[in-house]
C-alpha cells in the first residue's frame, strides 16, 4: 500500500509539471502559475516525506 502511494505521487508531480510547461504567457506570474507551482512543491515536499519514511523503517 506505502509503495503505491509513493508511485501515486510520482504520477500527480509528472502531470502537474506537464500542465505547468504547457501554459502559456510567461511574460509575468498568473494567479494559475502561483497555484501550478505551489501544487509542484506540495506534492515534492510528499514525496520526499514518503521517501524518508521508508528510508527510516529501513534502519
Amino acid at each position: 500500500m506505502k509503495n503505491r502511494r509513493l508511485v501515486m505521487l510520482a504520477v500527480l508531480l509528472l502531470l502537474s509539471i506537464t500542465t505547468f510547461t504547457r501554459i502559456e504567457g510567461n511574460d509575468g506570474i498568473r494567479t494559475i502559475q502561483f497555484l501550478s507551482i505551489f501544487a509542484i512543491g506540495a506534492i515534492t515536499s510528499l514525496i520526499i516525506r514518503e521517501v524518508a519514511e521508508k528510508i527510516k523503517a529501513g534502519k
